[in-house]
């Protein structure tokens, strides 16, 4: 069975929902799509979330400046567990691996090592189609340095 390929704006249209249904203002925030890890080392929270969360749905703004990190399950395009609210009140600490991955920790105990690429390859139960998020990248990695990130990219 041949997949069903996906556009740009298909691939957004069918992530979108995943953050949209959990986040109450989800308009106030920036959407960017991350490959990577977490750890949530409080029990509370770990309970709430899937094991092996590789996929990502990250919102941020800048007032107030926050980052929400969202998982997601692929190819089932369904939230992965409860999002984690990353603000000024609990940001520890988030720190540059490379140009294109950083780590991001708060004082709840959950931590993530995040990648984003401009160009993603993204497959979904619906199709799989390619990503291009180079400018929305580049805009929250700006955000990150504005923000917590401890040395510039």
């Amino acid at each position: 069975m041949t997949q069903h390929r996906l556009s740009n704006t298909d691939i957004t249209e069918i992530l979108h929902p995943v953050f949209d249904q959990q986040i109450m203002n989800y308009g106030a925030y920036n959407l960017v799509f991350a490959t990577g890890s977490s750890i949530y080392r409080n029990p509370d929270i770990a309970e709430t979330q899937q094991e092996g969360q590789q996929y990502f749905l990250l919102g941020y703004r800048e007032s107030p400046r926050e980052l929400v990190v969202a998982p997601l399950a692929l190819p089932q395009v369904l939230a992965a567990g409860q999002p984690t609210s990353i603000d000024n009140t609990n940001a520890l600490r988030a720190y540059a691996l490379n140009s294109e991955t950083f780590g991001i920790e708060s004082t709840n105990g959950s931590s993530f090592i995040l990648t984003l690429k401009n160009q993603i390859q993204v497959e979904t139960e619906l199709g799989t189609g390619e990503l291009d998020q180079e400018h929305d990248v580049e805009d929250f990695l700006q955000f990150l340095v504005d923000s917590w990130l401890e040395e510039a990219l």
